[in-house]
This record gives C-alpha cells, sequence and structure tokens, in this order.
C-alpha cells in the first residue's frame, strides 16, 4: 500500500465551504508573535536549543533575509541563505489514534504461547483499520492544511499527516512562530523555532507535531566500533568473527532457508549506503551462499557505501542464508540528520508484504528522545508484533552510560514491544560480556509480565550494582546477546574488521529469519513479537542458550551488571544455541 497522496481537487466541495473563512484569514492573518497561550483548548510549546547548536540569525520572512542574532561578531555575509531551497519546513502531525487499549491487549493474546490466540495475526490491511487517526483529528489537520494551499499525504490509516515541503512563511502562519538559523559546533545549519502555538483544532487533534523545533544531537554515536577502537578497549583481545565462526559457535549447521516467505530487512540511516559488489565479494570470500538484496526501499547510492550498512547487509545475508532481504533506507528531512525511527515504521506499517524480521543497528540516549515521541513509537512497535513481525535493536555501545552516578539507558532498544541485543566477546575458549555493550534499565516504560520473574531473580542475586543508579521498576535490556567484536567484513573494496551491538544484531535478525523458516516450513506462524516466548523457552529449556556468566559493562567509574547464570542486564540470556532451538520452535 503506497501512501496516498490526497490532491486538493479531492476536497473542492471543503474548500468552497470554507472559501469564507479563507478570506477572513487572508484579511486578518494572525501576527507572527506571540506570547500568550493562544485560543481556548490551544497549545504552546516551548524548548530550548539542543546542546551543541546555537543561534546565529533570526528569519525574517517578509525580506527573505536574515538578521545576524550578535551584529558584532557576525556580519550578513556569514550567515548568507539560499531561501529559494530552504525556505522550507518538512512537517508531521501525529494524528491522535483510536483502539491503542484494545491495540496492546491485542499483542498480548497473538505473543502468548499460553493463548487461545497465539500467532493468528492480523494483516497490514486489517492493522490500518483497527487502529487508525479519529476522524474528527483528520479533519481538523487537513481542514488547515487545504485553507493553506499546502499539500499533503497519509498512510491508510489516516494517523498521520506527512507535508514534505511547507513555505516557512505558511508554518510561521499556522504554528504562530518566528523561525531562526542555528549553526552546530561542526558548522551544520538548520532553521527552527523554539516556541510555537498549536491552536485548539490541532491541539485536541495531535499528539505532537514533529520537525518545528526538533534538533539532531551533535554528540558522536558508536554505533560502529573500528579495528583502531578496539585496540583501545579494556577487553582481551578478541578472536576475529566471520561467517564460518558464528556458524560454529551458534550450531547453525550451515541451515538454509527454503521458503520463500522467510524474508527479512535491514534498516538504514544516516546517509549510510552499501555497494552491492562488496555484499558479493564478502559472500563468495566467506563461503555463504550468493543472496543479493532483493529489494531496495528509499534508495542506495553504491558509490558512498557505509560501514554501518555494509556490516547489516553482510551478517544478516551470512546468518540468514538465502533468505530473501531488503534494504530500507530512510532519509527524511523531519528529524534533520537524527535516525528517523517514526518514518521508518511508517513506511514498513503502510506496506503490504513487510518482511517478517527487521534488523536496526541504530539508538540514541533515551533522555535526548521527547516522551510523546517515545510512546508513539511503541505504539507502532507493538503493531508490528500484531501482524507477526520481530523487531530486533541493537542494546547500544557504551557500556550502561553514566552521568552524575546515574545510569543513562539507550533507546529505543529498551523499548518493552523490541528485541534488545547486547553484545559479547569471544577471547580464546570463552564467550564473555563485551564491556562497551549495551544494557540496563528504561527511564520510561515499566516493567513487561514477560520479564519479570527474570529481572527480579537478578535483582535478587546479590551481583547487581546499588538501585540508586537505575531505575530497578522499569523495562530492563538486552533480552539477549551475540558476537559483538572483531567482525570482519568487504568495505569499499577492501577487507575491514569491525564491531558494536550493530554487529551482533543483524547476527541474530538472521539466525531469527531461520527459525521463522524452519517454522513456516512446518505451517506454523512467524515468530512475531518474539520476547513473551523468549523468556518461556530461555526459563524452561536453559540449553536453547549459551548462559554468559563473566564480565559486565561498566562506564568509566561507575560499576557496571555484572553476567551471572540465567537473564542479566550485560548478555540478556546469552547467544544462541540454534539446533536447540529450532527443535523447540518446530512444534510450539
Amino acid at each position: 500500500m503506497a501512501l496516498q497522496q490526497r490532491s486538493f481537487a479531492a476536497f473542492a466541495a471543503v474548500a468552497a465551504l470554507l472559501a469564507l473563512s479563507i478570506a477572513v484569514l487572508s484579511a486578518h492573518a494572525r501576527p507572527v508573535a506571540h506570547s500568550g497561550a493562544g485560543g481556548s483548548g490551544a497549545r504552546h510549546v516551548k524548548s530550548e536549543a539542543a546542546a551543541g547548536w546555537s543561534r546565529i540569525a533570526a528569519v525574517d520572512l517578509a525580506s527573505h533575509s536574515l538578521v545576524p542574532a550578535d551584529q558584532n561578531s557576525l556580519d550578513r555575509r556569514a550567515v548568507e541563505f539560499d531561501f529559494a531551497s530552504n525556505a522550507f519546513i518538512s512537517v508531521i502531525f501525529a494524528i491522535k489514534q483510536r483502539n491503542t487499549d484494545a491495540l496492546a491487549s491485542k499483542l498480548k493474546a497473538v505473543s502468548d504461547p499460553a493463548s487461545e490466540d497465539y500467532g493468528k495475526y492480523m494483516t497490514v490491511e486489517e492493522m490500518a483499520k483497527f487502529v487508525d487517526g479519529e476522524p474528527d483529528a483528520v479533519n481538523n489537520v487537513v481542514t488547515s492544511l487545504i485553507l493553506r494551499n499546502v499539500a499533503y499525504r497519509m498512510p491508510a490509516a489516516n494517523n498521520y499527516v506527512i507535508v514534505d515541503k511547507m513555505p516557512l512563511a505558511v508554518a510561521s502562519e499556522l504554528f504562530m512562530c518566528n523561525f531562526h538559523l542555528f549553526e552546530s559546533e561542526k558548522g551544520n545549519r538548520i532553521i527552527k523555532t523554539l516556541e510555537y502555538t498549536l491552536d485548539s483544532d490541532i491541539a485536541d487533534a495531535v499528539d505532537f507535531v514533529l520537525g518545528l523545533d526538533n534538533f539532531p544531537s551533535t554528540s558522536a554515536r558508536k554505533t560502529v566500533i573500528s579495528s583502531a577502537r578496539r585496540a583501545a578497549t579494556s577487553d582481551d583481545a578478541p578472536l576475529t568473527v566471520s561467517p564460518s565462526s558464528i556458524n560454529i559457535a551458534y550450531n547453525l549447521s550451515n541451515y538454509m532457508a527454503t521458503n520463500p516467505a522467510t524474508t527479512q530487512a535491514v534498516a538504514s540511516f544516516l546517509s549510510q549506503y552499501f555497494t552491492p559488489s562488496d555484499l558479493s565479494t564478502f559472500q563468495s570470500r566467506y563461503s555463504v551462499p550468493l543472496n543479493p538484496i532483493r529489494q531496495i526501499v528509499g534508495g542506495n547510492d553504491p558509490s558512498n557505501p557505509g560501514m554501518e550498512a555494509t556490516l547489516d547487509v553482510e551478517y544478516i545475508t551470512a546468518t540468514g542464508r538465502n533468505v530473501t532481504t531488503w534494504f530500507v533506507f530512510e532519509s527524511s528531512l523531519v528529524n534533520e540528520g537524527q535516525e528517523d525511527f517514526l518514518k521508518y515504521l511508517i513506511g514498513q506499517l503502510n506496506t503490504t508484504n513487510t518482511p517478517l524480521v527487521h534488523s536496526i543497528s541504530y539508538g540514541d540516549i533515551a533522555d535526548t528522545i521527547p516522551e510523546d515521541y517515545k510512546a508513539r513509537v511503541s505504539i507502532e512497535f507493538q503493531k508490528f508484533g500484531v501482524i507477526g513481525r520481530t523487531i530486533a535493536i541493537a542494546a547500544g555501545d557504551n557500556g550502561v552510560r553514566c552521568e552524575n552516578n546515574v545510569f543513562s539507558p539507550e533507546w529505543p532498544t529498551s523499548d518493552p514491544n523490541v528485541l534488545s541485543i547486547g553484545g559479547t566477546i569471544a577471547s580464546g575458549n570463552t564467550e564473555h560480556v563485551w564491556a562497551d555493550g549495551g544494557g540496563g534499565f528504561s527511564n520510561t516504560f515499566a516493567r513487561p509480565s514477560y520479564q519479570s520473574d527474570a529481572v527480579a531473580k537478578y535483582l535478587s542475586s546479590g551481583v547487581a550494582p546499588a538501585t540508586s543508579f537505575f531505575n530497578s521498576s522499569s523495562r530492563a535490556y538486552p533480552d539477549i546477546a551475540a558476537f559483538a567484536m572483531g567482525f570482519e567484513v568487504f568495505f569499499d573494496g577492501a577487507p575491514a574488521t569491525v564491531g558494536g551491538t550493530s554487529a551482533a544484531t543483524p547476527t541474530w535478525a538472521g539466525i531469527l529469519s531461520l527459525l521463522n523458516d524452519v517454522r513456516l516450513n512446518k505451517g506454523l506462524p512467524s515468530l512475531g513479537f518474539f520476547n513473551p516466548l523468549l523468556y518461556q523457552l530461555a526459563t524452561q529449556h536453559p540449553e536453547a542458550f549459551h548462559d554468559i556468566t563473566v564480565g559486565s559493562n561498566p562506564f568509566g567509574s561507575c560499576p557496571g551488571f555484572q553476567a551471572t547464570t540465567g537473564w542479566d542486564p550485560a548478555s540478556g540470556w546469552g547467544t544462541p544455541n540454534f539446533g536447540v532451538l529450532a527443535a523447540l520452535l518446530s512444534t510450539k
């Protein structure tokens, strides 16, 4: 299902009825400057520029020019701006949705092995009707855009209104705001506002509006660890990891998928592309069955490969042998250079045959993400589970990450509706916790029932750090782990060695695809939201996992979580024993 492009002609009748309102609006445009709370029910939003960003000029829409914030230190030439190309912003209206409570109940029913409805998934089309935008809310937003002659598009569920290019002048009037030019420490420039108002019609219709005041993070993300970075780790020098070593360590037995319905996808953001020739060379070099990417969504630039995308496609196909694989690239101006998880989810939930397993090797510091945005994305994750899809997300590469003696969790891996993948390292004849592997407890999401017993057991084990460091009552992660360091890849025409939980994640994603293949060939449903079944299997059949009991994931002077028998926040339940898992899951 493609996103529906709504034409103005389709709303001609509505536009005619609103002609008088348009005339009044033209004659009495709302002032740009705004200091009050707006009309009854209006929502006023005030924020601050993110760390690393400075306001350098105000946008003068009347003269199409910029007014430097500091005339003494910055002349106009320093802030010259191409209005013809940049006098637009991209905006997403997150329409309030119906049936979200029923969605949570449905997810539990189809994901709990004890439920009569286990595995009875909805189709993508059924989901679009089950949880959709409130009709009045849709009408309020659409009407506001039609009045201003703004083009937009909507998914089938009518739960988002997406404006790819809204003129700044229109946005300034609609949101009652002034825009400014901001510059990062690295010299990047964007146009944002720090204060705006949603009138009562829009305020009542949306959970939030994305694109006005969100800034990209200027902090470095350690999604891929180079071989040079590896030398600085506190771990012993790791053994290198290749498709053959994974095959042996995790008991894959060279399993190859045979069911055409077995599908998987790699999510890519931040201008990360791959080169098909690198992939084919890697597969030949390591005796992996040749398996090119079958579908590219959102584009790819083979001339500009990125290490992250290269690692992802090479290892999801190395473990998920012969599985139909997609590369889904999300390039969005809305989130200004950050990973736009929401746009990715919207697109895939609007794709009838979206793959059964999605591998996401990206993340952010949870506390830097607005709570309403995290809540909305969590609902979209639930939808994936209800349609029988699995989302695997890297746990992060900064250990427990600690600020002021308080652990700082990662997101979205700490969401309870995804499968969080931690990292291990192979050294000698042992596999232990990768010291930089992410793990911990959310500050946003309550602990889900499927992990209550496992987490309670860990907290009472005597090896957990003091609870003053973390929220001991919340969602804990990771759920499982895999090798995270020393991965041999073929990148930009040459061999390289990289790592991170962004290596562990596609490794596990490919294995999940093989397990789906086993199930589909037995006439069983896909794994879908795997967590409830995972925790049950690990408790009842510990032999299905290699329990990691050595190591921890500290950060600076802050202690990490110590690995121990059973589940722990450093390695989850451990690493997979595919042969045992395949046997167990072929009958459940």
